[in-house]
């Protein structure tokens, strides 16, 4: 029988300092939720400090980001939010989901040693399909109550891992896009040594923000990326642009040369990348 989500579990493998460790308050494992972003968002709002982690088994509204659902079947994933208070310039905060992505590739490899690509900006890849993904969110001030405006503005990390995702749970439209890592590993994989490991490896990673080591988070980056040196292609409401990703900036940016050899600079947004066969995935 695979092993479940347990706070205790979860805990006693813990290596940090300070996430997961928040003096005062509790970290927070639901059964059943909409979302744990929504949740850490709330108890943002109600002063939470920085450190605090909500964890679920299962989410009714898992998120992604534009707005997609995110499949989250009972005990078939990791869905975790970590609450944070960076002091970091805003110009920073972006950086988050690179360290998060860099934490995750990490712990996946040291847990199941797997060697999974990051696709930009927040896509967990192995084999073209994705295993999980970050949405970092970044709630209103105007929500917070009193001792909540005293603190650093919020910013909300959001992990979602396909850790025991049976393929009969995955959409029929999804069965080519997404996988688990159990399906992978063919074994089942504990999802708390895989939450332990991405918490230890974040406050690792989310050391490097500031402005004199966010270079050394970018190396990092680069050194997992499956976007860089890739053709892509990238779609808004406004225009479809096509064009080789070449590198990030230093603060996670995207950096496409276009067909007249310019370069643009995109700063969020989709992007896919194009396989051999000139299919985008």
């Amino acid at each position: 029988m695979s092993e479940t989500l347990d706070l205790p579990k979860f805990e006693s493998q813990l290596k940090t300092t300070w996430l997961g460790r928040a003096p005062g308050w509790r970290n927070e494992l639901w059964d059943t939720i909409g979302s744990t972003n929504t949740r850490a968002a709330e108890l943002s709002a109600e002063g939470a400090p920085e450190g605090v982690i909500v964890l679920a088994r299962h989410q009714t509204a898992g998120r992604g980001r534009l707005g997609r659902t995110w499949v989250s079947p009972v005990d078939a994933g990791l869905y975790m939010s970590l609450i944070l208070r960076p002091r970091a310039p805003q110009s920073q905060i972006p950086l988050l989901t690179i360290a998060a992505g860099i934490a995750v590739a990490e712990a996946i490899r040291s847990v199941c040693d797997l060697k999974v690509g990051l696709k930009w900006v927040n896509d967990i890849i192995y084999d073209r399909r994705k295993v999980g993904g970050i949405l970092a969110e970044m709630p209103a001030m105007a929500n917070g109550n009193a001792a909540a405006k005293q603190l650093p503005q919020a910013v909300i990390v959001g992990i979602g891992i396909n850790v025991n995702l049976k393929q009969e749970d995955i959409p029929e439209e999804l069965t080519q896009k997404i996988d688990s890592l159990s399906r992978i590993k063919d074994s089942d994989v504990d999802p708390n040594a895989i939450a332990a490991a991405i918490t230890s490896a974040f406050e690792d990673t989310s050391a490097l923000l500031g402005p004199s080591t966010s270079q050394q988070l970018t190396n990092r980056w680069r050194d997992l990326s499956i976007t860089i040196g890739q053709m892509i292609v990238t779609e808004n409401s406004e225009r479809k642009l096509e064009g080789k990703a070449v590198d990030i900036t230093d603060s996670g940016a995207l950096i496409v040369e276009l067909a007249d050899g310019s370069r643009i600079t995109l700063h969020a947004g989709e992007i896919s990348i194009r396989a051999a066969d000139g299919s985008y995935c």
